[in-house]
């Protein structure tokens, strides 16, 4: 799906869900699809890997099933 084309190589950090813009409620993992939401809300996941923009949503899952292929670093 393209994911390498703006994720091979970029750092990532582990952060709560927060909302990219104002008319967003949720994301989904750029690989899974798997929802995040904020905290409070049920069934949705509410932390995992973004890019420094919080544009791109990774699931803990995604992360490690894909770390070593996008040849990631974690910012702290």
């Amino acid at each position: 799906m393209n994911q390498e084309q703006f994720l091979k190589g970029v750092s990532l950090t582990l952060k709560p869900y927060s909302i990219f813009r104002e008319e967003w409620d949720h994301d989904h993992c750029t690989f899974c699809s798997a929802k995040f939401m904020v905290p409070g809300t049920p069934d949705t996941l509410h932390e995992g890997y973004t890019t420094k923009d919080n544009y791109h949503w990774v699931c803990p899952q995604c992360f490690e099933d894909f770390k070593e292929m996008f040849k990631w670093t974690v910012a702290s």
